[in-house]
């Protein structure tokens, strides 16, 4: 029989660090399931195969928040983090020419975006990826939200109430923690979506203060 050394820790025992990947990956089960609970009936065919990959990228999910470097705080409970929200969405203060300078530099697949979105006075900003740039129209497109212009006007009918920002650290402060403003007036935050967790956990916060912000690398 193998003798245990007396400052060797046993199996059961909990570490900051494991509790906290315990309690993220048990708020990003229940938030999951919850959404995959409401799939519809035209998409029900694909659950099975939704299902057997959850696991996986919850594990991943939960291993990149739990290693990830920000100023922001975490809220391991409910798998979110949170900063001061401003009194009004910040939207407004970028301007078309100054988004369209940055896209024109530094536009390339990979590169994490603020998606700006209102739907029925609801502002909030969401998070999505590069995938396919086309510098001589000067319009890029986004992974989930579709094609946008360089300075930001949506090119599709399916995101016509989205405009595409320019990372800073406002931006991705807002869109990371998911605040919200209806009516003009700070409401409560939303609860990012698994891929925006893993979009928000690969940004380099020593960056927005570069010139190429939004890398990842």
């Amino acid at each position: 029989m193998t003798m245990m050394h007396e400052n060797q820790p046993h199996f059961w025992q909990t570490t900051p660090d494991n509790q906290t990947y315990t309690e993220l990956c048990n708020a990003l089960y229940e938030r999951e399931l919850l959404r995959l609970a409401l799939t519809p009936t035209s998409e029900l065919a694909l659950l099975p195969k939704r299902l057997a990959s959850l696991p996986f990228y919850i594990r991943r999910a939960a291993s990149s928040i739990l290693r990830y470097q920000t100023t922001l705080a975490l809220d391991s409970q409910n798998a979110s983090w949170f900063s001061r929200q401003l009194s009004r969405c910040p939207a407004s203060k970028q301007q078309a020419d100054p988004i369209a300078n940055f896209y024109l530099k530094a536009a390339k697949p990979g590169l994490i975006v603020p998606i700006y979105c209102e739907e029925k006075t609801l502002e909030h900003i969401l998070l999505d990826s590069v995938d396919e740039v086309d510098s001589a129209e000067q319009k890029l497109h986004c992974n989930q939200y579709g094609w946008f212009s360089f300075n930001g006007m949506p090119l599709q009918s399916a995101n016509s109430n989205m405009f595409m920002l320019k990372p800073d650290k406002t931006m991705m402060t807002a869109a990371c923690c998911g605040h919200q403003w209806l009516n003009m007036q700070k409401k409560e935050p939303r609860l990012l979506s698994l891929r925006e967790l893993l979009l928000a956990s690969r940004l380099n916060w020593r960056n927005f203060a570069r010139p190429h912000l939004g890398k990842t690398d």
